[in-house]
Parts: C-alpha cells; structure tokens; sequence
C-alpha cells in the first residue's frame, strides 16, 4: 500500500486501550476470536493490517489471476474484483509488480493507472469552462493532447512535441506520487480506443459532449 494511504494512527491514542476506543459488543467480538488481538495496542493492530494487505491480500488477489479463479478483461471487471476485497485502487503498481507473469493483467493496471490520471485533467478543464456551447470543443482538445501523436517537422520541436513531453512528465510524476509506480516505455504501447473509453465512463464525457 503506498505510504500516503497508510492510516496514520493519532498521537494522543497510540497508548490507549483498545477497549476504550471501540463498543463493548466489538471488544468482545474481537476478544472471542482467541487470536490475542484485544491485547494489542492499536499502533500493532494498523500495522498488522497494512503487513496483511501488502503480504497476503495483494498477492492472493495475483494469485487467484494467475489460478485464473479471477479473470478480468478490463479496468472495470478489475476494479470491481478489488472492490469486493476491500483493495484499495493506489495499489494498482503493486499488483503490475506482482503480476510480473501475467501480461494481460499489467496492460490492465497501465491502462487503468492512466485513465485515472487523464481524469484528472479532463474533470479540470470541465470545471473551468463557463459557457457550455464551448464545453464540446475544449474536450476535443484536451482529448487531442493526451491522445494524439505529436510528429517532428525537420527536427524541430513542434508546438504538439512540447505538450506531448510535458503531458508525459505529469503522468509520470502522477502515477509515480498515486500508484508508487514508474512508468517506462509503456505509455508508447497504449491502446487509445482503451483509454478514450475508460474516460468516458469515468468523467461521463458521453454525455457531456452530446
């Protein structure tokens, strides 16, 4: 899990007796366990569950991929298999480390991790346009520059060139920060149709745009 999503414990209660933070009836459910956990402070018992989702929830969840007990075809049927474990979606650059074996299931995390970065940008040019009869227009741009494909003209950096390598550096800098992932040559390899369609579920620019 990444570290800006950890749950920080607060200071003031790092001491205290568990009993004291939680109903009578959920201190005994956790005492009935007969694990020992109603003796732990609650600083051991975060970091047990982030040692838990990092050494057991994310690998099964790769696991059970490779077993084919899961298989998702896209970013949704993925999210949705995460959804139900209780996984959190920064932790997709964890399961593309993981699924080092499995190609399908790294497309899918690429894929999703920068459809959710172009979200981002597309839900901030929406939300500065004022006038709706321009809505349609700033979208087919926005769309242009993170979709297109810039071409060097007699070895001079176009005007597209530049927003292409500064769209590449945001991207990187967002998924690198979000997802704890370092994006290599993989955004050279992404299927657009994949991405655009993703964007328009996410930001509903179907709607928008018609």
């Amino acid at each position: 899990m990444p570290k800006s999503d950890r749950i920080v414990v607060d200071e003031t209660i790092k001491g205290a007796d568990i009993s004291k933070l939680m109903s009578e009836d959920a201190f005994f459910r956790l005492k009935s366990l007969g694990a020992g956990l109603h003796e732990k402070s609650l600083e051991e018992l975060t970091e047990m569950a982030h040692n838990f989702y990092d050494d057991t929830a994310l690998p099964k969840l790769v696991s059970d991929f490779a077993s084919l007990e899961l298989s998702p075809v896209d970013g949704r049927t993925m999210t949705d298999f995460m959804h139900t474990r209780g996984l959190n979606m920064s932790s997709f650059g964890r399961v593309l480390q993981l699924a080092e074996k499995l190609p399908h299931i790294q497309s899918i995390c690429i894929h999703e991790m920068v459809i959710r970065s172009f979200k981002h940008i597309i839900r901030a040019v929406i939300a500065v346009v004022d006038d709706m009869q321009n809505m349609s227009a700033a979208i087919a741009k926005t769309l242009n520059i993170l979709l297109g494909s810039p071409r060097l003209e007699n070895g001079a950096d176009t005007d597209a060139h530049v927003e292409h390598n500064l769209r590449l550096k945001w991207v990187e800098s967002f998924l690198s920060k979000r997802f704890s992932w370092k994006l290599k040559d993989e955004f050279a390899h992404l299927r657009k149709f994949i991405i655009l369609k993703g964007l328009c579920s996410k930001s509903w620019l179907q709607k928008i745009i018609i």
